[in-house]
């Protein structure tokens, strides 16, 4: 049911706060990705989301803006019914700049709604109690929560478990190849699921992929074209037993700055002089145990998120998505699939992850959450069940 106090004028307001915050998502770090906007009667006097790596926060941007306007300055002394609509609870606490609920306060409100309580320890109800302390209405809107759990699913996972909210992201055949025999696999999906991976790309705060992905398909892993703004995202590499080291002329290392590149591994390099070699200078060596051959993914995901990664997409291949279907340490996958049909013998996406005698009641079930076509070709998204 939704409450009574919220009128649909309010519900247009929100909406568009959270249209706002979603133009920022994976841009944002560790903070999270959220709309503001302050209104004066039926007037928008300021509107702001969470700016590049998280500061300024959306409602300073909107604050900032609103003060701007020439009906604030006007009637600053007496002015009333302004209505401050969030997509997530004003932060109580104090760091280099002052909490978003003091901001606010400062600014003059007579009522905020917010979509969502702030899980974080130092606000989780605090900013609510500091407003309403001043005289504010203040208010948690119980509407628009399943899209505004997908802006701040990054965020939000982190706060709960400590480990970033995981994409598979594969491109596969229709019968589920992702390379012929002979590791050709440029292009299964067609152009436009490619330019839809950028998008993908930027809506994510890192990437991670297996050192033999890196290998053989000597992958960017760069933002192009309009995404070339954005700026490239840090990559993670899975190179259990240090492969990379004797491995030259590959463009990933090329294309990135190398401090934003992480070599995950288990082996410490028994000549420290590697890491100053021409190839492997500047680049980050993380070290994590294996356990058969496979790196604890358990681990991996905590060293991506001591890097400020709350959503991080996992670029392959069929053995690193494997890992994370066996451990269970994904939340969704997305899939594309082209029409092209390749032979048997050709690479599987998912390698045996159970015993063969598994019946089909134990293997995972996925709920679909998305699905559409890029001409000839399908996107599908599929969230674990909870």
């Amino acid at each position: 049911m939704i409450d009574s106090r919220i009128s649909e004028k309010d519900k247009k307001f929100l909406r568009i706060a959270l249209n706002l915050a979603r133009r920022n998502v994976g841009l944002t770090g560790k903070n999270p990705s959220v709309g503001c906007i302050i209104t004066y009667g039926d007037i928008i006097l300021g509107r702001g989301n969470t700016q590049f790596n998280g500061r300024p926060h959306a409602e300073v941007m909107a604050i900032k803006q609103a003060s701007e306007h020439f009906l604030y300055k006007k009637n600053k002394r007496k002015i009333k019914n302004i209505n401050v609509y969030i997509t997530l609870e004003p932060c109580a606490h104090e760091t280099t700049s002052p909490s978003c609920a003091k901001e606010i306060i400062k600014f003059g409100a007579n009522r905020v709604i917010y979509l969502k309580t702030d899980p974080d320890n130092r606000t989780n109800g605090k900013g609510k109690y500091l407003m309403e302390e001043a005289g504010i209405e203040c208010f948690e809107a119980k509407i628009y929560e399943p899209e505004n759990a997908d802006v701040l699913k990054g965020y939000l996972k982190q706060k709960k478990t400590g480990l970033p909210y995981v994409t598979l992201k594969i491109g596969s055949s229709l019968n589920g190849k992702i390379a012929t025999k002979s590791g050709e696999s440029k292009w299964i999906t067609n152009s436009l699921c490619r330019k839809r991976v950028q998008l993908l790309r930027s809506e994510n705060d890192g990437i991670l992929i297996g050192k033999n992905s890196v290998i053989i398909d000597n992958p960017r892993l760069n933002l192009r074209d309009e995404f070339e703004v954005i700026g490239n995202k840090p990559v993670f590499i899975l190179d259990t037993n240090f492969k990379l080291s004797s491995i030259e002329g590959l463009t990933l290392f090329d294309k990135l700055e190398r401090e934003r590149i992480y070599i995950i591994t288990s082996k410490k390099p028994k000549n420290m002089s590697i890491k100053s070699s021409c190839f492997l200078k500047g680049v980050n060596i993380k070290n994590v145990k294996s356990d058969l051959g496979f790196l604890n993914i358990k681990e991996v995901l905590k060293i991506v998120s001591k890097m400020g990664v709350n959503r991080l997409m996992v670029e392959g291949g069929a053995s690193v998505w494997t890992s994370f279907l066996k451990t269970g340490y994904f939340d969704e996958i997305v899939m594309f699939t082209g029409s092209k049909i390749i032979n048997d013998s050709a690479l599987s996406c998912f390698n045996d992850f159970l015993p063969p005698d598994t019946r089909l009641g134990d293997f995972p079930n996925l709920t679909l959450t998305s699905l559409q076509n890029w001409k000839d070709d399908i996107e599908a998204r599929w969230e674990v069940r909870s």
